[in-house]
């Protein structure tokens, strides 16, 4: 049984966009399930593009730590 590994990225902004949620995208037992920029369009194009369905977005990254 392949374990699934849950992401929470933090910062969605140019290196991210760039580098690495394309790249865990590509990983099949990866899902990134939440998104926190403090700038909330740009976390909400991140789970939208990159998310699994109902993928949560924040603005405080505190508050993505908590969950």
């Amino acid at each position: 049984m392949d374990r699934i590994v849950k992401i929470g990225i933090i910062g969605c902004g140019g290196i991210a966009n760039g580098k690495h949620m394309p790249s865990l995208k590509k990983i099949k037992n990866a899902q990134m399930v939440a998104f926190c920029d403090i700038i909330e369009e740009r976390a909400v194009k991140a789970a939208e593009e990159y998310g699994v369905e109902g993928a949560k977005v924040y603005t405080d990254y505190k508050e993505l730590l908590k969950d």
